[in-house]
C-alpha cells in the first residue's frame, strides 16, 4: 500500500472532524494548512473531488460547506480495509547470519538453576544447557534485533548467589529455521555487539542441523498482531 495521497488525506480530515453526519465549514485556507499544500492547490483539489463525487459543497456567502457522500465514505471503508488487514496479520520478523563458536559461557549461565529454571517456566520448553551463536549478516537484520530487543516480553529475572551478582535477561519466542521451537535471549551484561543474538532451543541445534562455524542460517519471529502497530511503532522511535 502506498502512502495516503492527497485525496485520502483530504478525505480523512473531513471524516476526523465530522463531516460524514453533518456539513463542515472549511476554508481553503485551512484545507492547505492541513495537506501542507498551497491554497490554491486545496481548492482545485476540493473541486476536483466534488466532480468526482467524492463531497459535497455548498457556498452561501462567504462560508463553504463540506460533506462527504456515499462514495466518500466508501472510499474510507476500502482504506480501512486495507489498513486492517496489514496490522491484523501476523508479523514475520527474519534474522540471518552465520553461526560462529562463542566463549563457551551459554553452556554455563543456561545450566546454572535460577536460570534454567526460569527459561522452563517462562518461555515453555526445557533448554538445551548452551547457546547457539549467530553473527547477524545484514542491516536489516541488525535494526530487527535491536527491534526484537524492545519488544521481548519474557523476563529472566537476575539473582545473587552470596558470591556474585548475576545479571537480568529477556527472551522472545522464535523459530530456528522456521521450524524448530526456539528463543531469542537477549542477556543484560554480555561480550557481543548488536550484531550477534544468542538461540536457546529444546535441542542442540548444531547436532539437529549439522552445523559448522560460518554455515548461514535463519531465525524467524512472529508477531501477533495484539503484540503489533503502537509497540512496534514505540520500539521504533525509541
Amino acid at each position: 500500500m502506498q502512502i495516503l495521497n492527497s485525496k485520502e488525506k483530504l478525505l480523512l480530515f473531513l471524516a476526523q472532524n465530522g463531516a460524514y453526519t453533518k456539513s463542515l465549514a472549511i476554508s481553503t485556507s485551512a484545507l492547505a494548512q492541513q495537506l501542507r499544500t498551497s491554497q490554491q492547490s486545496a481548492s482545485r483539489l476540493l473541486i476536483l473531488l466534488e466532480k468526482e463525487g467524492y463531497v459535497e459543497k455548498i457556498i452561501i456567502g462567504k462560508t463553504t460547506l463540506v460533506r462527504l457522500t456515499n462514495r466518500g465514505l466508501e472510499a474510507l471503508r476500502d482504506l480501512y480495509i486495507q489498513l486492517r488487514e496489514i496490522f491484523e496479520k501476523p508479523m514475520e520478523i527474519v534474522l540471518e547470519g552465520r553461526v560462529f563458536s562463542g566463549l563457551g559461557e551459554g553452556f554455563y549461565y543456561i545450566s546454572l538453576p535460577q536460570y534454567f529454571e526460569q527459561i522452563k517456566e517462562r518461555v515453555g520448553f526445557t533448554p538445551y544447557p548452551g547457546t547457539l551463536n549467530i553473527q547477524l549478516l545484514s542491516k536489516d537484520s541488525i535494526e530487527n534485533r535491536i527491534l526484537l530487543e524492545k519488544l521481548a516480553d519474557i523476563p529472566i529475572d537476575g539473582f545473587v548467589d552470596g558470591q556474585r551478582t548475576y545479571g537480568k535477561a529477556k527472551c522472545i519466542k522464535a523459530l530456528f529455521m522456521g521450524e524448530q521451537e526456539a528463543a531469542i535471549i537477549f542477556a543484560e551484561r554480555t561480550h557481543y555487539g548488536k550484531d550477534v543474538i544468542e538461540i536457546i532451543a529444546p535441542v542442540y541445534l548444531r547436532g539437529k542441523y549439522g552445523l559448522r562455524d560460518g554455515d548461514k542460517v535463519f531465525v524467524k519471529v512472529i508477531l501477533e498482531s495484539s503484540k503489533q502497530d503502537k509497540n512496534i511503532i514505540e520500539a521504533r522511535v525509541e
